[in-house]
């Protein structure tokens, strides 16, 4: 099992720690059942955001033909993500295992006992950058990794590193 995922828009993007990226994506799949009666295609965003959340095999992709309003709405159900989870210093793994977020599958701690949510918070920060086309390019040969717990960092450009 990998503990990268890549997340894309575009013709960019950057790598993230795949628990950091599933703890996010649970939180942003909760603002989006909250929002679907107002906002409806994010009913089936959430759905793929699930196989995402489990399946590391697959990256994050937003949808190049998302009109403004849709980028719109959906930087506003990751900055409101982002919110809730920075309400917290930490996530207990025995916590992340009781969230069912497709069929059986829970969010993995990888060993950790908790989850900081400071990385997280700047995992969806740099989401919505993307997402504006604001992400700053990441220094020479490399791409951004984000979500570890030692902060944003970089890998070289290419890296299969997971």
């Amino acid at each position: 099992m990998t503990h990268t995922q890549f997340v894309a828009h575009r013709e960019r993007g950057f790598w993230a720690y795949d628990v950091a990226l599933a703890v996010l994506l649970k939180h942003m799949i909760d603002v989006a059942e909250e929002r679907r009666s107002d906002v409806p295609w994010l009913a089936g965003a959430a759905s793929a955001w699930r196989v995402v959340a489990c399946v590391s095999d697959y990256g994050l992709t937003l949808d190049p033909d998302w009109s403004a309003a849709q980028l719109q709405a959906f930087s506003e159900v990751v900055e409101e993500a982002c919110g809730r989870v920075s309400a917290r210093t930490s996530i207990p793994a025995q916590e992340l295992a009781t969230w069912r977020l497709l069929d059986d599958c829970t969010v993995l701690a990888r060993g950790n006992e908790d989850v900081s949510t400071a990385p997280i918070v700047e995992l969806g920060e740099a989401i919505v950058a993307l997402s504006r086309g604001a992400l700053p390019m990441p220094p020479g040969e490399t791409l951004w990794f984000y979500g570890v717990p030692t902060g944003r960092s970089t890998l070289p450009c290419g890296s299969s590193e997971r």
